[in-house]
């Protein structure tokens, strides 16, 4: 037997044990690509319609919260209004009360001139 038969017998049998160890990956590979398919899958139909359960919630979100800004709307329209009111409610009150102070006030100066004015007679 001379090298060339020893190597070519050694390269045949690394060769075989190559493919051997690479049908063995390769298997190992598609049986994860397989449990990978089968996640997917089950993912894709859990996943699709709790999607649509959160769009459903997220349009109800939606509408409360401009039903609220709406509700704020008009609360803030409603406190303008009070505010108007309250302004010409305090003019229309302040200014006859200043009036009746004033002459309270003259009233009881002059009833306290003529009370001193007579105790001095």
């Amino acid at each position: 037997m001379d090298w060339t038969a020893v190597l070519e017998a050694a390269l045949s049998f690394f060769l075989v044990i190559t493919a051997l160890a690479l049908a063995f990956v390769l298997m190992k590979v598609g049986g994860t690509f397989g449990r990978l398919n089968t996640f997917l899958g089950r993912l894709d139909e859990e996943v699709i319609p709790l999607l649509s359960q959160l769009q459903v919630t997220m349009d109800e979100v939606n509408s409360q919260l401009k039903k609220a800004d709406d509700m704020m709307g008009t609360l803030v329209e409603v406190t303008d209004r009070v505010e108007t009111t309250s302004k010409a409610v305090q003019l229309a009150i302040t200014a006859p009360v200043k009036k009746v102070a004033g002459l309270s006030a003259g009233v009881s100066g002059a009833v306290s001139s003529l009370w001193s004015g007579r105790r001095g007679l």
